[in-house]
């Protein structure tokens, strides 16, 4: 049951749609015949269609002024030729987009009434397809949640209320603690205006007495810049004073300066002499150097030669006292088996004399029994 449903809402959606999307190419055309349009076309089946929608048209108002407000057969034969003629219109307007766009890009073209007109059919479209794709669980829990939000809605609107009486509450309170502010406000105006105009008889009262102390700086300050005058001007004379005498200073101080120089240009010269010398000295000396450098040379390779022979004769004495001694140990080890070896043996001929000793021992006991 609700696949039949979802395809019977989809068909409905479907006519809606087809109904919006022609009643939308519907509302840029003119209802009468337009030249620029016609020219602008340059489909012949385009052009074609247009023509006779609007030679359609034009005779179903012909026919709507002439005759009178009951339809006869032949305003139904009209108004089906203007259907036939809508439909041929726009299946060819929807095929060729390149004439429906520059239809469309006319400023003109667009009406207000039509534009309104299509937003509601699209609302009824999509309200048509929720009806018909809505199943009786849906709508129960719909009208489940449609309920709740009355409820929502009235608890919020008690709420409101309630509020609304707090805030009338509040207002009043707000609104006599504002006139117990104004009344206040009006007092502290009041005493500021007895303080501005205290202030204002004191402020007059200051500028006297500061016009007082300015004359009376002024003149001190006359007085100050003539004493201060004055001792510029001795200090001036005391500074040409100084500058003579500093310029007989500087002549005396240029004088020793020169014969400074003078000596310590032949000081100079003197050191320049003695370091010549000395570098001739060092010269001699750094000759001397590499001769005994060469010498050295010579008589560290003999030496080295020979602490190499001595070397090499202490290596060949350790060595020989190494073997000596490597002698020794093992002779020491031969003696010590030797000795090992010479007493087994005469360990060994001693017991084989023993046993001899002892076999005649018994023989000679035997013997003796036999006799008896």
């Amino acid at each position: 049951m609700n696949t039949l449903t979802a395809i019977e809402a989809e068909r409905v959606v479907q006519i809606l749609r087809l109904a919006s999307d022609r009643i939308h190419i519907l509302s840029y055309l003119p209802t009468a015949w337009d030249d620029a349009i016609y020219s602008e076309t340059d489909n012949p089946a385009v052009r074609t269609a247009l023509e006779k929608q609007w030679k359609a048209e034009e005779a179903l108002r012909r026919s709507a002024d002439i005759a009178s407000s009951e339809m006869g057969g032949k305003d139904i034969a009209l108004l089906k030729r203007v259907h036939k003629c809508t439909r041929n219109t726009c299946r060819n307007l929807m095929e060729e987009r390149q004439a429906l766009q520059s239809i469309m890009d006319r400023p003109e073209s667009s009406r207000d009434s039509m534009a309104n007109f299509i937003r509601y059919l699209n609302e009824l479209k999509t309200h048509v397809q929720q009806k018909l794709t809505t199943t009786v669980e849906d709508e129960a829990a719909n009208r489940t949640q449609l309920h709740d939000l009355g409820e929502k809605e009235r608890q919020t609107e008690e709420s409101r209320d309630a509020l609304q009486a707090k805030l009338n509450e509040v207002r009043e309170e707000k609104e006599k603690v504002t006139f117990g502010l104004d009344q206040a406000l009006r007092k502290l105006q009041f005493e500021l205006h007895d303080l501005t105009h205290l202030n204002k008889v004191e402020t007059e009262a200051v500028n006297r007495e500061m016009a007082e102390a300015i004359s009376k700086a002024t003149a001190d300050h006359e007085l100050r810049m003539k004493q201060l005058t004055d001792q510029v001007e001795g200090l001036e004379r005391q500074l040409a004073e100084v500058m003579d005498r500093n310029k007989e200073e500087e002549q005396r101080l240029r004088k020793d300066k020169s014969r400074a120089e003078v000596a310590l240009s032949s000081r100079i010269t003197q050191y320049d002499e003695d370091m010549l010398s000395r570098q001739e000295t060092i010269s001699s000396l750094e000759a001397d150097l590499e001769g005994e450098e060469k010498e050295y040379a010579v008589l560290k390779e003999y030496f080295d030669k020979v602490d190499a022979d001595l070397n090499r004769q202490s290596e060949e004495e350790e060595i020989i006292d190494a073997v000596v001694r490597r002698q020794d140990f093992a002779m020491g080890i031969m003696i010590r088996a030797a000795v090992r070896i010479q007493s087994c043996i005469r360990a060994r001929l001693a017991r084989v004399e023993v046993e001899k000793v002892r076999a005649k021992a018994k023989k000679g006991k035997k013997g003796k029994k036999g006799k008896k």
